[in-house]
């Protein structure tokens, strides 16, 4: 059946279907923030984000169709890409700026907010060129975009998967404060602990762990992940299980578990991420080749630029020019900026980096749903690092103006690809994304600021695993005597995983040896979890019960882990305050 587009159907060339409503902004942005709180927290635990829209359609339907009686498929469609705008650009705060609590840098909030937010802006106007290259002509598969569409084509499913997902909610919620309250409440016994220690029940050594968080967070993604999460499971029973016993056993490793993560497996892991990273990028070179090519001969935007269904040219200029003003500018501003020569140097290199590492970004992920976001930060932060003379608050600022870009360029994709599979214009969904982009920097920083202050960064509670990677790299950089040669090896082994295998497999691997071992095996858990689902309940039962319940967990464990965090700063505060 054919959507009936603008101008068709009815007399006065009015639109056949609701699409750009009030209703449907409303509802994308407070869930956008409401997602934004809950993915930056889970984030800063698992080391990597989950894609957001599937959890706003599934809402979309619950509340346009199931509670006000209306919404299209359109209109749901343009919730979820304004929710998914707003809560895509946490991964590139939490991969970035939480380093600098790490390192005890001085930054200023609002330079550090107003460069994420031009991130976010310069990630959207750098890539809408090349939405015709990509889907109309390449036809990328963007997995997450083709899933999203099923859901936004089911409404009466959706309003079932919404209750499942409010079921997840209240679980999670109610098992996360359950566990937190003797933090919040002095004298209160510990109903629930925060962690398992099985390797005591079956009488393992200290250096080969096999202690588990409770954590419905952990399990709920590695649900969503299925098989594809083993990856992150294998490389902590290599590190843990298999390469810790090994070195101690050949005398080459005290048997000491923190000593061997420290400085075994964490410089391993972010040398495979690096090398993983960059064998991924060269692995789809010749695509981003056909997409410059595109670009060149149509012109940016191409013909479909000339009419009314998508933004022209003029998206592109102003995102070069604009962005390379305001990253020129805020280089210069506060106690750590640099001069006005650096800092033309820091602009011309992040805007260059943005718009080339937004298309390998978007390209990777249309065509396997994987992103190589992390170690392309990675790069971003050491390029900028070697421009500024060792400037790590202007290199992680302009850094963190990347890494939100590099985000939102591919949601704008994914989205797009979903709006091409229902029927939305282009421009709809363009202009939406552009005037919500500013909304989830500023939600995300707050919420990283409060977990630091509740929390801490780098802890067992909140460990931040990628902004320890960045701290690794950055400490070698200037000097903090890196341990070059594990470095070297961990990309040796990261880059030939990635070139025979595909998939960043040595990425995820790298990934997962250092992330801490006490989050993977629940993580490991849901997987196995969710392929035992699919196997045993079917497919279909995994994608219409499954997913909004694991998605449930983490949004609700999520949510009561930044309230109770809440407690604890304001418990601080009045502490102080007496």
């Amino acid at each position: 059946m054919s959507i009936p587009q603008r101008g068709k159907g009815l007399p006065g060339g009015k639109q056949a279907y609701r699409e750009v409503t009030f209703a449907g902004l409303t509802l994308g942005i407070l869930v956008g923030v409401l997602l934004t709180i809950s993915f930056t927290y889970a984030g800063l635990i698992i080391g990597f984000t989950v894609p957001a829209s599937a959890v706003a359609a599934i809402l979309g339907w619950g509340l346009l169709r199931g509670v006000m009686r209306t919404g299209t498929i359109v209109e749901n469609n343009i919730n979820q890409t304004v929710a998914a705008a707003i809560n895509i650009t946490c991964s590139g705060v939490i991969f970035t700026v939480p380093v600098l609590y790490l390192l005890k840098q001085p930054f200023s909030p609002w330079i550090m907010g107003l460069s994420t937010i031009s991130g976010s802006f310069l990630g959207v106007l750098f890539i809408i060129p090349l939405r015709r290259q990509m889907i109309d002509l390449e036809r990328l598969r963007f997995p997450t975009g083709v899933a999203v569409a099923q859901i936004l084509r089911s409404p009466g499913a959706g309003i079932r998967k919404s209750v499942l997902l409010g079921i997840g909610v209240l679980v999670s919620g109610v098992l996360a404060t359950l566990i937190g309250l003797p933090t919040v409440w002095p004298g209160c016994p510990v109903l629930i602990p925060e962690t398992v220690n099985l390797g005591n029940f079956l009488h393992m050594p200290a250096y080969a762990t096999n202690v588990w968080a409770v954590s419905a967070l952990s399990i709920g993604a590695g649900f969503i992940s299925g098989r594809a999460g083993l990856v992150v499971l294998s490389g902590g029973i290599l590190a843990n299980w298999i390469l810790a016993p090994g070195l101690v056993a050949l005398g080459w490793a005290p048997p000491d578990g923190g000593v061997i993560f420290k400085q075994i497996d964490r410089p391993l892991g972010i040398g495979m991420l690096l090398g993983g990273a960059l064998a991924g990028v060269v692995t789809i070179l010749p695509l981003v080749g056909s997409a410059f090519s595109g670009l060149l001969r149509r012109g940016p935007g191409g013909p479909a630029a000339k009419n009314r269904d998508e933004m022209g040219p003029w998206s592109f200029l102003i995102g070069a020019v604009g962005g390379l003003v305001v990253l020129w500018v805020l280089a210069q501003l506060g106690p750590t900026g640099v001069g006005p020569g650096r800092a033309l140097m820091v602009s011309v290199v992040g805007i260059v980096y943005i718009w080339f590492s937004g298309i390998i970004i978007a390209q990777c992920t249309g065509l396997t749903d994987w992103s190589p976001m992390s170690g392309m930060a990675l790069i971003a932060i050491s390029c900028l690092m070697l421009v500024t003379g060792n400037n790590v608050p202007v290199s992680v600022a302009c850094g963190a103006a990347c890494c939100v870009a590099m985000s939102q360029a591919a949601d704008m994709m994914t989205d797009l690809k979903t709006g091409y599979l229902v029927g939305s214009r282009p421009i709809m969904q363009q202009w939406t994304q552009l005037a919500v982009a500013w909304i989830g920097p500023p939600i995300s920083l707050v919420t990283l600021y409060y977990v630091w202050k509740a929390y801490g960064i780098g802890t067992d509670k909140v460990p931040a695993p990628q902004a320890q990677a960045l701290q690794a790299a950055i400490l070698g950089i200037s000097g903090g005597g890196a341990p070059v040669l594990r470095y070297l090896s961990g990309a040796v082994v990261g880059g030939v995983l990635t070139g025979a295998v595909g998939g960043g497999m040595g990425v995820l691997v790298g990934l997962s040896m250092y992330i801490p071992f006490h989050y993977i095996l629940p993580y490991g858990l849901g997987c196995i979890l969710g392929m035992w689902s699919e196997k045993q309940l079917g497919e279909r039962w995994c994608n219409e019960s499954g997913l909004p319940l694991a998605a449930g967990l983490i949004v609700g464990d999520s949510l009561a882990g930044v309230t109770i965090g809440l407690f604890k700063v304001a418990q601080g505060l009045k502490e102080v305050a007496q």
